[in-house]
């Protein structure tokens, strides 16, 4: 367990130091986690185009499932942030979030297959690509209650500000991802060639591989902080009321993705392939901007628990500009070289291009993406939950899913959607920076009311001089 707290006149390159050092092993376990499922799509590949659409597809479509791990992992994440700011004891944040976890994650356990199979077909997906997807999605959702709890540890360790453990935990989990699906979906070393589904048992056995991990890592070495029971009123329900919105927020958002991939599906299984690589390959530059999110949570969340709010600030600003930084980097080198990351995934030449103009159009919206995760974590981490809620939807259907869909009436290309997700980018960040802005403005207020009233209190409370004819009513 790691307290950080800044000073607000601290260095740049001091901040700096301090956002690398939570939020590399963050993103060290986001590009394992990106590599886990671009080895599965490679692999997939061999089957066919419909496997790799069936393979994204519900990859997509697993966020919106997902979701609802945010109500215990964001309550998690967020509490135990602000309680060891407060140097408070975080251990009833983890235990109530590991049971509401675990009670979310039961009807998913009956039902949630067949809720992701509903739901791509409703988008649109061909009959092909929903049979594939059932094959791989069936071993996820038999262990859906371990992902869950293997989930809310995770949040708990980025709350307590140790990152490398689960960046550890990672490495092994990405091992056991690789081989699991490279051993089944091709039948070696004697095990049955299960196809997409084999994709789906890798995902299966390396979450429940790091549950039993954290479980160990908790019990025999006191990780990430000894568990030391003791009563807090209303935990259950303050996780619940921080979590409901993030939870609410990453349904709809992905609902609203797949409507808007949709639009994508009408184009056919390789426009849609190429889409889905395409993610795959941003998703080298997002896992930066999503790393240092995760750290902005963190610090956001410990620095308001201290009530250092000036601190709290500056260390957000010089995160999210830092961060901007390093992705226009990346966002260049797609725009310039899209060829070379999407060849390892398709050698059918009209996937290749159109994943390259996919890559072209996001490249420029790199920055923006990065101010607007920087800011969303840092609302988060104040508990202001409900903001990134409002804005991610309105924004979404506002400047991405209505001027698409009217557009494509008019111009019918996939490139009207992936124009319009750039612009979508760029107006976010803006909304983002506007509440952040807004809400850090209230606190500095509330603070400095706050400390005029201990003022007045400690002058009002001094021994009154001899012949005062004061008097109290």
């Amino acid at each position: 367990m790691q307290r950080i707290i800044v000073s607000p006149d601290e260095p740049f390159t001091s901040i700096v130091k301090k956002v690398i050092k939570l939020s590399v092993p963050i993103i060290v376990v986001n590009l394992l986690y990106t590599i886990e499922n671009m080895i599965s799509m490679v692999l997939v590949s061999s089957i066919s185009p419909s496997a790799v659409a069936a393979t994204g597809f519900s990859l997509s479509l697993l966020w919106f499932v997902y979701s609802f791990m945010a109500i215990s992992y964001s309550g998690t994440n967020i509490l135990i942030a602000q309680f060891v700011g407060a140097k408070k004891n975080p251990s009833p944040v983890l235990i109530n979030g590991l049971l509401l976890s675990f009670l979310i994650s039961l009807p998913l356990f009956f039902y949630g297959r067949e809720l992701v199979l509903q739901l791509m077909e409703l988008l649109g997906a061909s009959k092909t690509v929903r049979e594939l997807a059932g094959e791989y999605l069936k071993p996820i959702f038999w262990f859906i209650p371990i992902g869950f709890l293997t989930n809310t540890f995770y949040g708990a360790y980025n709350g307590a500000g140790d990152t490398k453990t689960p960046m550890k935990v990672a490495i092994l989990m990405n091992i056991t991802h690789i081989l699991t699906a490279y051993t089944l979906i091709n039948g070696k070393f004697g095990f049955p060639a299960l196809g997409v589904q084999g994709a789906g048992w890798g995902i299966a056995v390396s979450e429940t591989l790091a549950f039993f991990i954290y479980s160990f890592l908790l019990l025999f070495y006191k990780k990430p902080f000894p568990i030391k029971p003791e009563y807090e009123p209303g935990i259950l329900l303050r996780m619940i009321r921080l979590g409901t919105p993030t939870a609410l927020e990453r349904a709809i958002t992905t609902l609203s993705f797949n409507v808007f991939v949709g639009f994508l599906a009408k184009f056919g299984d390789k426009v849609l392939a190429a889409h889905q690589i395409g993610l795959r390959v941003e998703s080298i530059s997002f896992m930066v901007g999503f790393g240092v999110m995760v750290a902005s949570t963190t610090l956001a969340g410990q620095n308001f628990g201290a009530k250092n709010y000036r601190g709290m600030v500056h260390a957000v600003r010089v995160a999210a500009n830092f961060t901007a930084l390093v992705m226009s980097i990346l966002g260049l080198i797609l725009f310039l070289f899209p060829h070379i990351f999407v060849y390892p995934f398709s050698r059918d030449n009209e996937v290749i291009e159109w994943a390259s103009y996919y890559l072209r159009i996001v490249a420029i919206s790199q920055p923006a993406m990065a101010y607007a995760a920087i800011f969303s974590g840092a609302l988060k981490g104040m508990g202001r939950t409900t903001i990134p809620l409002i804005v991610n939807i309105s924004s979404f259907w506002i400047f991405r899913i209505i001027p698409s869909y009217f557009t494509l009436k008019v111009i019918h290309s996939p490139l009207v959607p992936w124009g319009y997700m750039t612009f979508e980018t760029f107006v976010r960040a803006v909304f983002y920076y506007l509440m952040f802005k807004r809400e850090t403005e209230k606190l500095f207020k509330t603070a400095e009311g706050e400390k005029h009233t201990e003022e007045e209190y400690a002058e009002g409370d001094k021994p009154l001089k001899e012949g005062s004819t004061h008097v109290s009513r």
